[in-house]
């Protein structure tokens, strides 16, 4: 007898369709249960306090299940903290000169790219941005130049100068922003570690890689203190428009190289058509992360403790870092010593870059 399983498949069409759907029906149903939620409030903690200043030195970090890292106020705050990596540069206006890659935290700013000084000057008016507002008082738009425009040596002396002045001074104030907002952090955790409870882990953490960025140790919070400060604006842009030609030398227009460092070892992080070697100077990307490197270089390099030093007693007396007096703590700078401290100062009188250093951004 011829047995015959054609039926038998003909039934089973019939159910495998609704069968398998049922199937994955419920799989989907069970894999839609819901994980457990985690409160991120049990390990951190965003409250807003006011920084204050204790003695510096360390505490063992307390076992308290209390929320581990609290932030201070800033006037405005990093959006984003990029870890840094150790200095690997040495040297300054040639001998003492930072690392291109200085840590980046950025606030919120807006990046243009003149092509041409016209274009720079026509952005300016665009925003209402001029010099003689800032010295009347009025803050400064969050602008970053990326770069000089090429034929900004084109323009007549006066003109040239303004739009350099201009450019720069809302690039040297982000940094200092950012500069400042580390600082109040620090001041924060000085007075913390001082308590009973000491600092969490998280906190000791960002002590530690704050000190390692700054080349201080972390058990002298005081060295770290006089470190972690802005470099007057009057300053940098004085230092800045003599190095580079007022943003004219084929170094400026060509690698950003505008604060006079030299990278005389290493690779260069950017294509320039110059090799590192003695006296060459030391490329980057945009103005931005040579204004970073310049400030970095001067709050950590030990040819700059005299400079260091005398912006921290200027902060014990409640003043405001003075740049026509801490430039002649710079001695080092240049191999011109004493004269170069002479014709930085000439430029901030004969320019007035002292009505800067109180300068302030704002935001569009």
């Amino acid at each position: 007898m011829r047995l015959s399983v054609r039926p038998v498949l003909e039934r089973g069409r019939q159910y495998s369709f609704p069968v398998v759907w049922t199937a994955v029906l419920a799989t989907g149903v069970g894999l839609q249960r819901p994980l457990p939620d985690l409160d991120p409030s049990l390990l951190l903690s965003f409250n807003v306090v006011a920084p204050a200043a204790a003695e510096p030195f360390l505490t063992v970090p307390s076992a308290d299940p209390e929320p581990q890292l609290t932030f201070v106020r800033h006037d405005i705050e990093p959006d984003e903290a990029v870890p840094s990596s150790p200095r690997d540069v040495a040297g300054g206006h040639g001998r003492f000169a930072a690392p291109a890659n200085a840590v980046r935290r950025q606030i919120q700013v807006r990046a243009i790219n003149p092509r041409t000084a016209d274009e720079l000057a026509g952005f300016f008016r665009d925003v209402s941005y001029t010099l003689t507002d800032v010295r009347l008082g009025e803050a400064v738009p969050p602008i970053k130049v990326e770069r000089v425009p090429d034929d900004l040596a084109g323009k007549d002396g006066s003109v040239r100068k303004a739009l350099f002045i201009t450019a720069l001074l809302p690039v040297i104030l982000e940094v200092n922003q950012r500069v400042l907002a580390e600082r109040e952090q620090l001041l924060f955790l000085r007075d913390k570690v001082a308590g009973p409870a000491g600092i969490s882990p998280i906190e000791r953490i960002w002590l530690e890689q704050l000190a390692d960025r700054y080349d201080s140790p972390i058990d002298k919070l005081d060295e770290l203190v006089r470190r972690v400060d802005i470099v007057p604006p009057s300053m940098a842009i004085a230092q800045s428009g003599i190095e580079s030609g007022w943003g004219t030398s084929f170094a400026a227009r060509t690698g950003n190289a505008l604060f006079g460092q030299i990278q005389s070892v290493g690779r260069h992080a950017v294509a320039v058509p110059w090799k590192p070697g003695a006296g060459m100077p030391q490329p980057f990307s945009n103005v931005g992360e040579a204004a970073e490197a310049y400030v970095t270089n001067l709050n950590t390099h030990p040819a700059y403790s005299a400079f260091r030093s005398e912006r921290a007693v200027m902060r014990e007396r409640g003043e405001t870092p003075d740049g026509y007096r801490l430039i002649g703590k710079l001695l080092r700078y240049s191999e011109l010593g004493q004269q170069y401290v002479g014709f930085v100062r000439q430029v901030m009188r004969d320019d007035q870059l002292t009505d800067f250093d109180k300068a302030r951004l704002s935001s569009f």
